[in-house]
């Protein structure tokens, strides 16, 4: 999108402006800009008559091309407009703001206003509470018949995350958060990127919690690791190591792992898996740093210092997958080979003596004959009249 691309506004769109809480709600979220913004495409909205250059937005407004583009997004991200792009025009939908009692229902949106201002300064601006008994109609009842002759209505714009169902099914797998609001905003971020509902989204929080602990960070890391291309060229038994860790939580594949050496899991190997999950890798990179351990060092028990060591590095290195766990290892292996074989190399020629090479030239000179010859008669003097 570029300033001299064309727009038009979409027809039968005209909305009047809530300023009062366009001020009070979403202005501390979108900023300034947007707002001013928003404002201009209602107050020159012209029924897509004509189309308009982005550039009159920004002369009028007197605003940068990257800030417009900037405020473009949060004006989207807040469903206050739409940008449709056909060819080389674009189609402008404005919403209408949320009322006071819809956004503060959306926890997203009452979630990022409480960053923005806080708690005591949201709490002001809350709707008063109804009392009484509310009358209630069905829906359904009083608009039967346009459902019969138009079919079903379309579907609401989603625009919230069903954070109630959420935490109600953390209550009942015993999940928590270690940061609540801020891991909130979080998976809010992950269901909208993913286009998933707060069901999709909670799956995935389950699937890579910690300790019973919700883990955003382990939740991104297993959407990189899908979009991670899969690689060729491993051996049967590589492949074979990769299934397994990909098959098993770390907990059950360690535990298989101590059952063939008739051990049980210790606790300070279940806090070692703990920490290494804490670091944000994944249970089949996990699974694989400790097959790797166990090989490394011959015992009944892991090696927690080495496997913490193996998962530092693999943390700082990005390792997100089994696939690329093994070729790390396997890279590790062949640098530790060429280091030994290095070494063994250096030692040997140092032993040899410089006179035994082939390559070895006497580059003594005649005075210094001399003088080696002058000193061993002296020794000999020394040894002869020492013996008499």
């Amino acid at each position: 999108m570029r300033p001299n691309d064309r727009f038009f506004y979409v027809k039968n769109n005209q909305l009047s402006i809530d300023s009062l809480n366009l001020i009070r709600l979403y202005l501390p979220i979108i900023g300034k800009e947007a707002l001013v913004i928003y404002q201009y495409l209602l107050a020159f909205w012209d029924d897509g008559r004509t189309s308009h250059a982005f550039s009159e937005i920004l002369n009028h407004l007197d605003m940068g091309w990257n800030v417009f583009e900037k405020a473009l997004d949060q004006l989207i991200a807040l469903r206050l407009l739409e940008l449709y792009q056909s060819e080389e025009t674009y189609q402008l939908f404005v919403y209408p703001n949320l009322t006071a009692q819809d956004f503060f229902e959306n926890h997203v949106y009452r979630n990022l206003l409480e960053q923005k201002i806080g708690e005591t300064s949201v709490e002001k601006l809350l709707p008063v509470e109804l009392v009484g008994e509310k009358r209630e109609t069905s829906f359904l009842k009083v608009i039967e018949e346009q459902l019969n002759q138009s079919g079903r209505p379309q579907n609401k714009r989603q625009t919230d995350f069903d954070l109630t169902s959420f935490k109600q099914l953390m209550a009942r797998d015993g999940l928590r958060f270690e940061n609540e609001k801020g891991e909130l905003l979080e998976l809010f971020q992950i269901a909208e990127s993913q286009r998933w509902t707060w069901y999709e989204t909670y799956i995935l929080a389950k699937e890579t919690a910690v300790a019973f602990t919700i883990s955003t960070k382990r939740m991104r890391e297993k959407l990189r690791s899908k979009n991670k291309p899969k690689t060729n060229g491993f051996s049967h038994q590589e492949e074979t190591i990769i299934s397994e860790a990909q098959a098993k939580p770390s907990l059950v594949f360690l535990a298989e792992i101590k059952q063939t050496k008739k051990a049980s899991i210790t606790q300070s190997e279940r806090m070692v898996i703990q920490k290494m999950a804490e670091l944000g890798l994944l249970d089949e990179v996990i699974n694989v740093i400790v097959l790797f351990t166990f090989n490394k060092i011959n015992s009944a028990n892991l090696n927690e210092k080495y496997a913490l060591k193996v998962a530092n590095d693999f943390s700082y290195q990005g390792i997100l997958t089994a696939e690329q766990a093994v070729l790390r290892i396997r890279e590790r292996s062949q640098e530790r080979q060429k280091q030994q074989k290095q070494n063994s190399g250096t030692i040997s020629k140092n032993n040899i003596p410089k006179w035994s090479q082939p390559d070895y030239k006497n580059e003594t000179n005649e005075q210094t004959r001399l003088e080696l010859e002058r000193k061993k008669q002296e020794l000999l003097a020394r040894l002869e009249k020492g013996g008499d």
